[in-house]
């Protein structure tokens, strides 16, 4: 890959009080990459994650999506922008089906704004239209078309994060920031989602993934940044960090 990056993190910091959670992290994520964030908890790596996704503001330092200024952005704008975010923690609409969940991230739809609305559903019909054949072409993708009428609540811990993976592809994402995409779910599935993930990188999609299993990491991210107390310790590829002395000591032999 060539070219600037897609995301460029400059000398970010965050403090919270007294305490530095980040300290004058920088590193960038090239298009079309799998990069990974790792480190043992407490590291940093939830922190610059919100603060990259417009969660939470930087004390210092600066972050460029698209050669753009972002830093201090809020989420939405960030979204909107193409930079996405998934969480560690499941957050489906849980009384809304599946379907439903997918299409209320579905961008710039005419039917949300009220003066649409009160114009009569054929100023939005077609673009509704659209968004259902989306929404159901993504839930194919994932293998979950049969859900599509269920409740987002009644899903298994897995069926949810293929549900959070295809409603942030609903965003029509440049950068998807996935936070922990494998916690709590079982092996079988861990290798189909390895699988989607892989073909999304295969598609052109960005992303940077923050994962504590290695192996995972290990698959699918080239190259891999390794944070230990809010700082950047090293980064490269995982073969390259296990042969790293500071690293091992730091996180991979502990």
């Amino acid at each position: 890959m060539s070219g600037e990056p897609l995301l460029s993190v400059r000398g970010l910091a965050k403090s919270f009080g007294g305490v530095e959670a980040v300290r004058d992290v920088s590193f960038d994520v090239a298009a079309g990459s799998i990069t990974g964030l790792i480190g043992p908890n407490g590291a940093g790596k939830s922190s610059v994650l919100a603060i990259v996704s417009g969660f939470l503001a930087p004390t210092s330092g600066s972050v460029h999506f698209g050669g753009e200024l972002v830093s201090g952005h809020s989420a939405y704008r960030l979204a909107r922008l193409g930079l996405v975010r998934t969480f560690q923690l499941s957050s489906e609409f849980e009384r809304l089906s599946v379907i439903e969940n997918l299409l209320v991230a579905a961008p710039n739809q005419r039917g949300d704004r009220l003066r649409d609305v009160l114009a009569g559903r054929w100023r939005w019909r077609a673009e509704e239209e659209e968004a259902v054949a989306r929404a159901r072409e993504l839930l194919a993708r994932f293998e979950i078309p049969e859900k599509e009428d269920d409740l987002a609540g009644d899903l298994s811990g897995g069926q949810k994060r293929l549900l959070e993976l295809a409603r942030a592809l609903m965003t029509e994402p440049k950068l998807l920031l996935l936070d922990e995409p494998m916690a709590g779910v079982n092996p079988a599935l861990i290798r189909r989602i390895e699988a989607h993930l892989m073909a999304l990188r295969d598609e052109g999609l960005t992303m940077l993934m923050v994962e504590h299993e290695l192996g995972v990491v290990e698959r699918l991210c080239d190259p891999v940044v390794v944070m230990a107390q809010g700082q950047v310790l090293s980064s490269g590829t995982m073969a390259e960090l296990r042969a790293n002395e500071e690293v091992l000591d730091a996180y991979l032999a502990g």
